[in-house]
């Protein structure tokens, strides 16, 4: 079955509002981590995207594509949430080699969570069409070891003693959609593998619409404005000190 009008309408807008955050990327001049390889993983899906859309959609040749450009985007997307954990790292300067252990622990229980489904998903990938469906286990887990890191390793920052200066909005900002991004992807290829090819229809339009809504927060949000990284209020950093102070 092919796409819909309706598909086919927030497939082109996904597309131009990607577009549109790496134009706002080059123009806002973000050529910093970690918005230069959020800028070349949106390159990647455009690209991609050409590609893909050559032949038509309920045709092998689509998923001919569709199989071999995704190699090309999952690098791109460990890429994208790599830089994003260095940038983060660097808000505290000190602590070294503790951000690269503090990063694969928090890997290590992603993937560990992640496994936890495979028993839902494996019975759907023996039965047929193990090729595409193995690719859409692949896919979901990348996108969940990425989405789950992030959000780990957020978390873990969000209770240690703050930085020396407020996080750049910029970061926080994307620090949040990055997240949403890879574990919207990873929920819709979880759905993929638990029910028959092409029936998860809807998921996929609610996806569309994730990142649709997702794109518009990075063109508007992103600014030259939001790298600064302002002293912490006079107030709040004698709170801040007193509760090092009591730990």
């Amino acid at each position: 079955m092919g796409l819909s009008h309706l598909d086919e309408i927030l497939w082109v807008a996904s597309s131009a509002l990607a577009g549109l955050v790496v134009w706002r990327i080059l123009q806002q001049r973000l050529f910093v981590s970690p918005f230069r390889a959020l800028a070349v993983l949106l390159g990647v899906v455009l690209v991609r995207d050409g590609v893909v859309s050559i032949p038509a959609y309920d045709t092998r040749a689509y998923t001919v594509a569709w199989a071999w450009t995704l190699p090309f985007l999952l690098a791109a997307q460990v890429w994208a949430g790599w830089d994003t954990l260095k940038a983060v790292a660097r808000l505290y300067p000190k602590i070294g080699r503790f951000a690269v252990r503090l990063f694969v622990a928090c890997l290590a229980i992603t993937v560990a969570v992640c496994c936890i489904a495979l028993p839902l998903e494996l019975p759907r990938l023996l039965a047929g069409d193990a090729g595409l469906r193995a690719l859409f286990l692949l896919h979901r887990s990348v996108d969940s070891w990425i989405a789950g890191t992030l959000i780990l390793v957020a978390v873990f920052f969000a209770r240690f003693p703050a930085p020396l200066k407020q996080p750049p909005r910029n970061l926080v900002v994307h620090t949040l959609l990055l997240s949403l991004y890879f574990g919207g992807y990873a929920a819709l290829f979880f759905v993929e593998n638990l029910t028959s090819l092409g029936s998860a229809i809807f998921a996929e339009r609610l996806e569309f619409l994730l990142v649709i809504a997702l794109y518009s927060a990075w063109a508007v949000c992103l600014s030259q404005k939001g790298q600064t990284s302002e002293p912490w209020p006079e107030i709040d950093v004698m709170v801040l000190k007193s509760f090092a102070q009591g730990r």
